[in-house]
C-alpha cells in the first residue's frame, strides 16, 4: 500500500490504565468554576464508536495538506459508515490506497486532494474503487520526535 500505513485498533479491556484528565483547560480566558477534577478520559471512548470497525492509517506526504492531514499524521477510520459528498475516505484506486475527499457535483463522483498540484480524479463507469471507511477523527502531532515545532507558524508580536 503506497501512501498509507495501517494500524490495528487496539482496545483497552476494563484494567487497563487510562489518561487521567485533572481539569479543563480553557483556550481563552480561565473560569474558576472550572477548578474541578473530571473523570478518567478514554480515548477509544472518545474516538473510536465501533471498535469492530475502526481502524488507523498513517499518511503518508502531503497531498490532503489543504483538507489539514500532513504526513505522518493518524486517522481514525471507520468501516461501518457510509461516505457522503465531503467526507475524507481512504479509497482503493486502480490497485493503490489513497486519502482523498469524495466529492459530488451532480451525477459525477470525483476524489480530491485540494493541492492545486493533484488534479481531481473523476470516478467514471468502469473505474475500480472501492471505499474502505470514511475518516472520523484525525490525530496530529504539533511537535516532531525531536520536541521542534514541525511546521512554522505565524507568531504575533506583543
Amino acid at each position: 500500500m503506497k501512501g498509507l500505513k495501517s494500524y490495528a485498533t487496539q482496545v483497552h479491556d476494563d484494567d487497563s490504565e487510562m489518561l487521567k484528565l485533572s481539569r479543563k483547560i480553557e483556550t481563552g480566558f480561565p473560569s474558576p468554576a472550572g477548578d474541578h477534577l473530571e473523570k478518567a478520559l478514554s480515548l477509544e471512548e472518545l474516538i473510536v464508536r465501533r471498535p469492530t470497525s475502526t481502524f488507523y492509517v498513517r499518511a503518508e506526504g502531503n497531498a490532503m495538506k489543504a483538507s489539514g492531514i500532513y504526513d505522518g499524521d493518524i486517522l481514525v477510520v471507520d468501516r461501518s459508515l457510509t461516505a457522503g459528498n465531503g467526507s475524507i475516505i481512504i479509497v482503493s484506486l486502480n490497485e493503490e490506497v489513497i486519502i482523498r475527499r469524495l466529492v459530488k457535483k451532480g451525477n459525477r463522483i470525483f476524489l480530491v486532494s485540494g493541492d492545486v498540484r493533484y488534479a481531481p480524479i473523476p470516478i467514471n463507469e468502469g473505474t475500480e474503487w472501492m471505499v474502505w471507511g470514511v475518516a472520523t477523527h484525525l490525530i496530529h502531532r504539533f511537535r516532531n520526535r525531536k520536541g521542534d515545532i514541525e511546521r512554522e507558524e505565524k507568531v504575533y508580536e506583543m
